[in-house]
């Protein structure tokens, strides 16, 4: 089942960034990244904040105890002691119907959680000091920068990290850093948690989203 999330605005999208992005690719890695893994790659960087936001406030409701001690999860495990029921019976069995809404939450929320982490591990590992806090300002930092903002904040330079660089170079290094995150999350099996649809109703390039395995995908 695929979970789709709304498209990310980004104020920097150029037509040809995925084919810019591969060209680096191919130059510094010999791995079998596509068109797809990066187009892949940049939605889940641009949607990083988005999931970790979800996750962030699944956790906080997870910490809020009712009255009689437990939150709304455990009250959902208190409720399965009714007969189960599929999760195409909509009417009968109201609190077994409750339960399967609730673990289908929490299953979202474990996915969630398990693509952030890994987003979060693959960018605090980047080496170049430029690459790493490019990273930080566009994708997963607490503060989201516009790209204009993030190319004169590495202009004028951060005296602590490193030396500033112009607009070409941060350019450069934007496609080569998510180059790099591509054969990263291709290389631990993030991107076999995004997907791209292009079922019917969906436009020429797809829609992209998350979805779950099942157990004999992983």
């Amino acid at each position: 089942m695929i979970e789709l999330l709304p498209a990310i605005d980004s104020d920097f999208n150029p037509k040809n960034d995925v084919e810019l992005i591969s060209q680096v690719y191919q130059v510094q890695f010999f791995e079998n990244a596509d068109h797809e893994d990066i187009r892949k790659t940049i939605w889940l960087l641009n949607s990083y904040r988005t999931i970790k936001g979800l996750v962030d406030s699944y956790e906080f409701v997870l910490k809020q105890p009712q009255e009689n001690g437990l939150n709304d999860f455990d009250m959902a495990g208190v409720e399965g002691a009714v007969k189960r029921l599929g999760s195409s019976d909509s009417i009968s069995n109201l609190p077994a119907n409750v339960l399967i809404a609730k673990e289908t939450r929490h299953n979202n929320y474990l996915l969630y959680k398990r693509v952030t982490e890994a987003v979060a591990h693959a960018a605090n590992n980047i080496i170049d000091p430029h690459e790493h806090k490019i990273v930080q300002l566009l994708f997963v930092g607490e503060r989201k920068y516009r790209y204009k903002d993030a190319v004169e904040y590495m202009r004028k330079g951060y005296k602590t990290i490193a030396y500033g660089i112009e607009a070409t170079t941060f350019a450069e290094k934007r496609r080569k850093v998510i180059a790099s995150l591509a054969n990263t999350l291709l290389f631990n099996g993030t991107l076999d948690y995004v997907t791209i649809d292009y079922g019917r109703g969906r436009n020429q390039e797809g829609e992209i989203g998350l979805r779950q395995l099942n157990s004999r995908e992983g």
